[in-house]
């Protein structure tokens, strides 16, 4: 791969699969940007929302930046939380002029951090996994823009990367990303299959992966395969063992975050409650005191989940 050809191509095809955000999105970014004083400057609408349409039922999902975590948490633990562990999760609902209520899960980022992470800075795949999938930007002026868009092809060419070494030298274009976003769900706490959650996503946006493959490879992938060129034994084991890694890093620190957001998320435990029961077969049922003290019950409730089945 070409790095000084492809990454222009991936940012072309990422702009141009921007939009302005659904009304409901649009509302709700308006909402928590009143709610933190203006102090937000870019929005980034991604998830099952993103993915399945501006429906009412579905809870929101944004990422947010801002220029420091104090202009959001002021100074003091939660700052400090942020700076540790990024990012900090918050939980906001509206009801909507006719009476409908919207929900929505919003991450808050540093931008410094946030560019730094998904653009291939960080050992974990949570950021520039996630951000190699579709998402719409609202920011507040043409460099933010310009900047999301470069860190945005940044993600998705380093992904391709950390997952070629893995692939035959024949391989079917959905595959490609498929197995890419399958590796970077297998790092984190999830309640669905990895796979079949990785092989939807792509063909949802098919054209999308396709297109993408073409900046990779060159255009004209007619037959739907993409020839790859294969690394050698080494490459592909520190590859193996890089992905090893980061499923170990990644699970404690996804961990530690629901750990944290359970001190600085509202409805925090409904919310994952939702995720796993959205995604699995799996019931978890709480107590009314377990739901108000979920730190304190913590070891209860991660062992109902255990014997649930309820996150790979």
């Amino acid at each position: 791969m070409n790095e000084s050809k492809v990454r222009p191509a991936l940012k072309w095809l990422i702009r141009q699969e921007q939009e302005v955000l659904p009304p409901a999105a649009a509302q709700m970014a308006d909402a928590i940007q009143a709610r933190h004083g203006g102090c937000i400057r870019a929005f980034l609408y991604y998830g099952s929302s993103r993915r399945e349409g501006d429906l009412p039922t579905k809870m929101l999902d944004f990422y947010v930046l801002v220029d420091a975590y104090s202009d959001v948490h002021g100074r003091g633990l939660k700052q400090l939380a942020s700076i540790l562990v990024p990012p900090s999760v918050h939980y906001l609902e509206i009801r909507t002029e006719t009476g409908e209520l919207l929900r929505c899960k919003y991450a808050v980022m540093s931008e410094r951090a946030f560019h730094r992470r998904t653009s291939g800075g960080a050992f974990e795949s949570m950021l520039w996994g996630r951000f190699a999938q579709p998402v719409l930007i609202r920011a507040d002026n043409e460099a933010r823009y310009e900047r999301l868009f470069d860190t945005l092809a940044s993600a998705c060419f380093h992904l391709a990367r950390e997952i070629l070494p893995l692939l035959r030298s024949y391989t079917e274009i959905d595959d490609i990303w498929a197995r890419g976003f399958c590796e970077s769900y297998r790092t984190e706490l999830r309640p669905e299959a990895p796979l079949a959650r990785s092989r939807e996503l792509v063909a949802r946006f098919d054209a999308r992966y396709a297109a993408m493959t073409d900046a990779l490879f060159g255009v004209g992938q007619e037959t739907r395969k993409a020839a790859i060129a294969q690394t050698g034994w080494f490459g592909r084991q520190m590859t193996r063992l890089r992905w090893a890694a980061r499923r170990v890093v990644g699970k404690v620190m996804a961990a530690i975050r629901v750990l944290k957001a359970a001190f600085t998320f509202d409805a925090g435990l409904d919310y994952i409650l939702e995720k796993i029961e959205g995604h699995s077969t799996a019931r978890i049922k709480v107590t009314e005191n377990e739901r108000r003290h979920p730190v304190l019950h913590s070891p209860v409730l991660a062992w109902k989940l255990f014997r649930a089945r309820a996150l790979r």
